[in-house]
């Protein structure tokens, strides 16, 4: 009965992990160079515009003032919320 060679599979895991290793450190370097000035508070202003367009298109039932609300995004908001819960007054 002849004998069937293995192929080493250790050989090809190594190039694999050695690969994605310099993969990794690609990533990290353009990571860097790429993340010089970002705001990651673009998030935030984009719920709070979204939240001023749905509570003012809601109220007011008119798409130009859902826009400008949009605008003032986070500022309607805490608007309404006084207006609505009498917070002042």
């Amino acid at each position: 009965m002849p004998k069937i060679k293995k192929k080493n599979k250790d050989v090809d895991i190594n190039i694999k992990v050695n690969n994605l290793d310099k993969l990794a450190k690609a990533g990290r370097k353009m990571h860097d160079r790429k993340s010089g000035w970002k705001c990651h508070g673009l998030n935030v202003w984009g719920f709070g515009s979204a939240l001023a367009i749905v509570l003012s298109y809601v109220r007011n039932s008119s798409i130009f003032w859902a826009i400008i609300h949009g605008i003032l995004s986070w500022f309607y908001v805490v608007f309404r919320i006084i207006v609505d819960y009498k917070l002042f007054g």
